[in-house]
């Protein structure tokens, strides 16, 4: 079962998987499988994560257009006030809980742009971990 994960921020929200998941560690985006926590996030935490994903992607736009430089990415902090409020408010929820799932994602990549509202340019495929 494939599922499209948001960003690539330390953690992730999968919104196709009832309720949403939250995972973690960091992607780097290697080609080989990988084994991540997974855990249930809200509604409520999912769009948050969905707002700061978008605040990114704008960015990104523009960065990617040359209208701005790497200095001004959000997640530095002190550029984007709502980006660092979001931080603040999801970085509780980004910490994996006791009985997170552990779960080997493989990745599939598609033909679209990286960095979309909707999502990224990769499908997780997940499977138990050994």
């Amino acid at each position: 079962m494939d599922r499209r994960l948001l960003d690539m921020r330390p953690t992730r929200t999968d919104t196709r998987t009832t309720p949403p998941h939250l995972t973690k560690p960091y992607y780097d985006r290697a080609d080989e499988a990988d084994e991540y926590s997974v855990w249930p996030a809200s509604d409520a935490v999912v769009g948050l994560e969905r707002e700061q994903w978008a605040i990114f992607v704008r960015w990104n736009e523009r960065y990617e257009a040359g209208a701005v430089g790497p200095e001004t990415h959000p997640g530095q902090g002190g550029i984007d006030a709502r980006y660092d409020e979001l931080a603040l408010v999801l970085a509780p929820c980004r910490q994996a809980p006791e009985d997170a799932r552990r779960l080997v994602g493989e990745l599939r990549f598609d033909a679209g742009a990286r960095y979309r509202i909707e999502g990224l340019d990769y499908w997780f495929r997940w499977r138990p971990s050994r």
